[in-house]
């Protein structure tokens, strides 16, 4: 009798076991058939199933990586499909009705890649540009704050504008959109370092020289990017090389052009200090008119930062002043061995992508 009772047991383990197996394999091939045949992706699924299957495309076909930093590829859907990388879009989107083109553009950053999606789906949906996006939904201002044309760059002027930016979990602000980038500024609370402490042979002092691209600032700066604590390595590729203008500026200069800034460069560059040309082009204050006005702190966003920070520019009346703004708001020269807190500048290509926000501080602006 015993042996009877086991066996039924060993029949019921058998079938309830059985039965579970029949369960999952019905589950899991449910849903692999619905997957496949009747799951609809979104648009923004489709986009980065394009950039997986560029990946793979490359890691296959690495004579078609470009070479050169800031070089391109671009993928078309149809090289990607006939490559067996991926399925059409129309496969994924479910729809007839719906007809899309994609690609992808592969950009060499110093030996990375930055993968862009592109997805048009006429009226239904396009993949947007933050630069684009901010052209289409933010009207230029000719008065009051907002965003001026200015100097051939877009760039944001007053002391309430929507140009709050989330980026690798750090805020940011906007400062303007250039030619080659859009150059942005960190918010939060900076470290304080000196501008620079060498020995300086006019004052026969350790008051620091006033050349940035000497200067201690700029190694901590530098290395500030080369770690992880303000960008993630992803974050990095949307970073671009720029040339930091770093040309001196006297007391009483009334340029507005960026034309004493510019007078020298550092090229290639992906981190940097505001040079004072930018802060005093944010003040709407037609009495903002030398490099040291008070009036520059009025209707100017970049005077409201709590901490006293340095910008880039030094002056040309002597080799140890570096223009710093206070707490206040308000430019002045300090010494550069003096201590001043540190407000990095980033330089974000014009492909970035945008993904939502308006530019309020409780809705800033996300990329990707």
């Amino acid at each position: 009798m015993k042996e009877k009772l086991k066996q039924i047991e060993k029949k019921k383990l058998y079938l309830a076991g059985g039965f579970l197996v029949l369960i999952v394999v019905i589950l899991f091939g449910g849903a692999f058939i619905y997957n496949q045949f009747f799951y609809k992706r979104s648009y923004s699924e489709i986009e980065e199933i394009m950039v997986g299957a560029s990946k793979k495309y490359l890691s296959s076909n690495r004579d078609k990586l470009p070479k050169n930093y800031n070089e391109v590829f671009t993928l078309s859907e149809n090289d990607l499909v006939s490559g067996e990388y991926m399925k059409t879009i129309a496969e994924y989107l479910k729809d007839d009705s719906i007809t899309c083109a994609g690609n992808v553009v592969v950009t060499n950053i110093n030996g990375e890649y930055r993968y862009t999606p592109s997805l048009d789906c006429g009226d239904k949906y396009k993949t947007v540009k933050f630069i684009d996006y901010i052209k289409k939904m933010v009207p230029v201002a000719t008065e009051g704050n907002g965003l001026y044309n200015m100097n051939d760059e877009l760039v944001y002027r007053g002391d309430e504008v929507n140009n709050y930016l989330k980026f690798s979990g750090k805020t940011y602000r906007i400062v303007k959109f250039s030619e080659d980038s859009a150059v942005i500024i960190y918010t939060e609370k900076p470290d304080s370092v000196v501008w620079d402490d060498r020995y300086n042979v006019e004052k026969s002092s350790n008051l620091g020289i006033n050349d940035y691209s000497v200067s201690r600032v700029k190694s901590y700066v530098d290395k500030l990017y080369k770690g992880n604590s303000i960008l993630t390595e992803e974050k990095k590729m949307l970073v671009v090389a720029h040339s930091l203008n770093i040309g001196k500026r006297a007391v009483k200069d009334t340029d507005k052009t960026l034309g004493l800034e510019k007078s020298a460069v550092i090229e290639n560059q992906f981190i940097g200090l505001l040079p004072l040309g930018d802060y005093l082009n944010a003040s709407l204050d037609k009495n903002c008119t030398t490099s040291v006005s008070a009036s520059c702190m009025n209707y100017n966003y970049l005077s409201k930062f709590r901490y006293p920070w340095w910008t880039i520019t030094g002056t040309n009346e002597n080799t140890h002043q570096v223009y710093k703004i206070a707490a206040t708001g308000s430019a002045s020269l300090a010494t550069a061995s003096s201590s001043g807190y540190i407000r990095h500048v980033l330089y974000l290509t014009r492909d970035a992508l945008y993904v939502s926000g308006d530019g309020t501080s409780k809705n800033p602006y996300i990329l990707k």
